[in-house]
């Protein structure tokens, strides 16, 4: 005996999965669509400490700027900066409090890169405010600013729009021939017909059209939601990525100070990359306090992405330079490829402006599966009540 489900069950799981989860799926999509555009919204917003005014020519070296930042700060540690800004942008750069330095109120600064003076500063912490607007909108993407609950829901959330995408498609196939035929008009929209027949078939060809985009943005959402509790585990099953120094417990609780300069881990960097016959080009500089460890990320174009599986790492001891590790996604293990390949595949980074684009649109056209998947609810739900009504009337009639 069979034991598929039949196609009203199919439907009945598609309608409700959709009427549940829509409002939080709306929000979601369309503050992930805005994300893709956030660093063009950071600087319209906070154009101020943002945008250098002066020549290319007045600018310092990146690292010469941090310098005499760090000079001034003692107060302070710098624990990340780009080292290729554009030429139009000021340095952003992390700070943490020194050790045994008073806690701060802002944990980035902008700095004039024709001086190393501060322009202005800031919490990357969610807020109300322009300068924390872009943090607003990423918390609530991520988990509706609730933190690990949050995270959770939105992963079960993802989970079912991940499900209710796949049983939509099957719903799409035509139960009899002519299977092509009838499958294709599934993909059409004509403004001729009714407008409830119109809000159908643009949910229903927007979901087909863009599919395969859709249920890779649902995968990665459930990934990046269960990351450590799903995803992480699952990759190391593949293929174990190995030990990492940042697997050992942190040396340096209160934090500490280095011996080196930034100057000195990036000469280190650069003697490393040589020595390795990379053609990537450093594009960050880091620094780990817990660990005493300097950093840097590797890119093709000397400016951080995440193209493909995102950058490469080097990590050196602060203490002494020596080499101490590099986190390569590309020649490392499977393992680690999975891990790496989730965030690229739902920001969009992977394959850069165009694949962007299409994950905002996919956003948008999510958001616009959730009004018109539940304006066809509404529109169905009460000829759907009626004709159940008539349904038990009568069989009350036929059981009298």
């Amino acid at each position: 005996m069979s034991t598929a489900l039949p196609s009203n069950t199919w439907l009945f799981l598609h309608r409700w999965f959709g009427v549940l989860m829509a409002l939080f799926l709306f929000l979601a999509a369309v503050s992930g669509s805005l994300l893709t555009m956030r660093e063009s919204l950071d600087r319209w917003v906070n154009a101020d400490l943002m945008i250098f005014q002066g020549a290319a020519s007045e600018r310092l070296d990146t690292v010469e700027a941090v310098s005499r930042f760090e000079a001034q700060a003692p107060h302070v540690q710098v624990v990340e900066f780009p080292l290729n800004p554009h030429t139009d942008e000021t340095i952003p750069v992390k700070v943490v409090p020194a050790p045994g330095a008073p806690a701060l109120d802002h944990d980035e600064v902008f700095l004039d890169p024709a001086s190393g003076d501060v322009i202005g500063t800031r919490s990357t912490e969610p807020g109300l405010s322009g300068r924390q607007i872009i943090p607003l909108i990423l918390g609530f993407h991520e988990n509706f600013l609730l933190g690990d609950t949050g995270r959770i829901f939105l992963g079960f959330i993802a989970l079912g729009w991940l499900l209710s995408s796949l049983v939509g498609l099957y719903l799409t196939f035509p139960k009899r021939g002519p299977v092509f035929k009838k499958w294709l008009a599934a993909w059409t929209y004509s403004p001729k017909r009714s407008f409830a027949r119109q809000m159908l078939d643009i949910h229903q060809a927007s979901g087909l059209w863009l599919f395969a985009f859709v249920v890779i943005l649902a995968f990665t959402s459930v990934a990046l939601n269960f990351f450590f509790e799903f995803w992480a585990p699952f990759a190391e099953m593949i293929a174990p990525t190995g030990e990492s120094y940042f697997d050992q417990p942190v040396l340096f609780p209160e934090g500490t100070q280095p011996d080196l300069s930034f100057q000195q881990a990036l000469a280190r960097t650069q003697e490393q990359i040589a020595a390795a016959g990379v053609s990537w080009q450093p594009a960050t500089m880091l620094y780990y306090p817990d660990y005493n460890l300097y950093g840097a990320t590797l890119t093709d174009d000397g400016v951080l992405n995440y193209k493909a599986l995102g950058p490469i790492y080097y990590h050196f001891d602060a203490a002494t330079g020596a080499f101490v590790q590099q986190v390569n996604p590309y020649d490392n293990s499977t393992g680690l490829a999975l891990m790496r390949s989730v965030y690229p595949l739902h920001s969009g980074e992977v394959g850069g402006p165009v694949t962007v684009f299409i994950v905002f649109l996919t956003g948008l056209a999510t958001a616009e599966m959730c009004v018109t998947g539940l304006w066809v609810w509404l529109k169905k739900r009460g000829p759907r009540i009626a004709a159940r009504k008539k349904r038990l009337a009568a069989a009350e009639q036929h059981g009298a």
